[in-house]
């Protein structure tokens, strides 16, 4: 879920006004955010050079996000799942902070600026939102669905040992030479030949 959502917009402005609707600005994490002309506005210009490199950071982090919860899919252990959740909760953190970062520089006191990174505008039968779009969300909820990932597997793996415990335990066998585990219906030990006793 968390890769889809690097292929989707992450944040814009979307537009109704006498009936046509439409987007406006699509922000992805693959380049830097159109903002309009930079040229007149060295403010703006560095509001949209740092968006375009946090951008590439939330980027990265995705990335490092997918790779930790693919390696505690396989890992007996937590800890691969539970760093997966933290590096969503800090992806999000980063790009939310962008925006309100890019936003602020952007529109520096004006009146028809978005004023958050959510929100809304209605003047003269034109109405404006923006906000996080669903790259941005799909990316929120495979981090919850990581935190149900951690819970479960914890929960699976301690039902798993305490059930396979006493199995294992009852029924082992051990070579009396070198001490090597035998299965249950050897007749000499696969290590040093020696003969099982019963």
């Amino acid at each position: 879920m968390a890769l889809i959502s690097v292929f989707l917009p992450w944040w814009g402005m979307d537009g109704t006004a006498f009936g046509f609707s439409g987007s406006i600005i699509r922000w992805s994490l693959w380049s830097r955010p159109f903002v309009g002309d930079t040229s007149s506005s060295p403010a703006l210009a560095d509001a949209a050079q740092t968006m375009g490199v946090l951008s590439i950071l939330v980027l990265a982090i995705a990335f490092i996000t997918v790779a930790l919860a693919f390696l505690g899919s396989f890992d007996p252990g937590k800890e691969y799942l539970s760093l997966g959740f933290v590096s969503t909760i800090l992806a999000i953190a980063v790009y939310a902070g962008a925006v309100s970062y890019t936003l602020s520089n952007m529109c520096q006191g004006s009146p028809t600026c978005p004023s958050g990174p959510i929100g809304s505008a209605f003047a003269s039968g034109a109405s404006v939102t923006w906000g996080f779009q669903a790259g941005f969300y799909l990316f929120l909820v495979g981090g919850i669905l990581l935190v149900f990932a951690v819970i479960f597997h914890q929960t699976f793996l301690q039902r798993k040992e305490v059930v396979a415990q006493p199995l294992s335990s009852r029924d082992a066998k051990f070579c009396s030479n070198c001490g090597n585990p035998l299965q249950t219906e050897a007749k000499f030990c696969s290590h040093c030949a020696h003969a099982a006793s019963n």
